[in-house]
């Protein structure tokens, strides 16, 4: 396919499609971020308890927790992504560098907790600009927070070197990902591109296997399947069903004096007519040549013969060079008749004795069987 294929209504842009992909494994990072403390917390309450201020500070850190992931995720006070998750990086990465690295006086923690926010990030193949900020927010806290928090210039700065070596890391990871999630993203949107596309050639293929590409109409196909399933509605529902069978008269007379185009028109037009002169339930079809016929459900033999007297008269009325006018045969569904197939033979026998009565005329089956009684 090529990269000229048209866009798609409903194509979403690459932001829409990160987020989709983005947003579920978000939740779940910030779930992660919840679960942690609350396992402690339930450790140092259960197990071996801790240092009041471990304790209220870990109460703390759940209350802010709650809170920013009910205005990030919560529907209808979605806090952006972008501005939410370098806070709860940041207030993370604050709340571990008191307890560990100061009440809890185990500073190495603090990498672990820093690399459970960046590489969430990573995992859910965030941007590489929000990535790149919670990187940055883990090394300016542990480098800035602990000096004033009393820990060994040493040790901050073996802490802040890994947390630099990690934000560089994952920064770079987000990249990488970055680079093969666009051109996913090129892949997928034009691989919806072709399939639309396919679609749309499916649906013509199908429109022209149902319709006459000269007047528009139902083709003979399309004809008989749809008054099939209108024989079997009015067997049902015991309602009548008649059938029209138009020709145009003298067609070969008029191709010839009026060239192929002028004919062409000819059938166009009578189309239009057929057209114009159904109910949304009708239908009209384009058989044969010059033929067409009229499904017409709920109409009995008389009613039909009203429309087709109607039809007959709006064509002959048409302004051409040269006289046009149809012979119409008209047959209504009786019990005997077998399926589709008979009422057509039907509608036939009395278009043929229209033809034969001098053309430019309505007859019906009840009066070619009357005079053949």
């Amino acid at each position: 396919m090529s990269a000229s294929a048209p866009p798609i209504a409903s194509e979403p842009s690459y932001q829409d499609w990160l987020a989709l992909r983005c947003v579920p494994v978000m939740r779940f990072v910030y779930a992660i971020g919840g679960v942690i403390p609350l396992i402690y917390l339930l450790g140092d309450l259960l197990i071996e308890p801790a240092q009041i201020e471990v304790t209220r500070l870990r109460l703390a850190y759940l209350l802010f927790w709650l809170v920013l992931s009910a205005l990030t995720f919560k529907p209808g006070w979605k806090l952006p992504l972008a501005w939410s998750y370098p806070v709860y990086t940041a207030v993370g990465v604050a709340a571990t560098c008191v307890i560990d690295g100061v009440l809890l006086n185990r500073p190495d923690f603090i990498l672990a907790t820093s690399l459970l926010y960046l590489v969430g990030l990573v995992i859910a193949k965030a941007g590489v600009a929000l990535t790149a900020l919670c990187g940055a927010l883990t090394v300016l806290i542990t480098a800035l927070l602990l000096p004033r928090l009393g820990l060994e210039a040493e040790a901050v700065q073996r802490i802040a070197f890994f947390h630099l070596v990690w934000a560089g890391a994952c920064t770079a990871a987000a990249v990488m990902i970055q680079k093969m999630n666009r051109q996913l993203f090129a892949t997928e949107t034009e691989l919806r591109r072709t399939l639309a596309q396919n679609q749309r050639l499916l649906d013509e293929a199908d429109k022209l296997a149902r319709t006459d590409a000269l007047t528009a109409l139902p083709n003979r196909r399309q004809f008989f399947r749809t008054a099939e399933l209108a024989l079997v509605d009015a067997r049902r529902d015991g309602t009548p069903l008649a059938l029209l069978a138009l020709d145009v008269d003298h067609f070969k007379r008029i191709n010839d004096q009026g060239g192929h185009q002028f004919g062409d028109t000819v059938l166009r037009a009578v189309a239009q007519c057929c057209r114009d002169s159904l109910r949304a339930s009708d239908l009209a079809a384009r058989i044969g040549g010059e033929e067409f016929a009229l499904i017409l459900p709920g109409t009995d033999l008389s009613q039909a013969q009203q429309l087709a007297e109607r039809l007959r008269e709006r064509i002959a009325e048409l302004q051409w060079p040269a006289s046009v006018t149809v012979s119409i045969g008209c047959a209504a569904l009786e019990a005997q008749m077998p399926g589709v197939d008979a009422l057509l033979a039907r509608a036939d026998d009395a278009l043929y004795a229209a033809k034969q009565g001098g053309r430019n005329r309505v007859s019906s089956a009840a009066r070619v069987r009357g005079l053949i009684d």
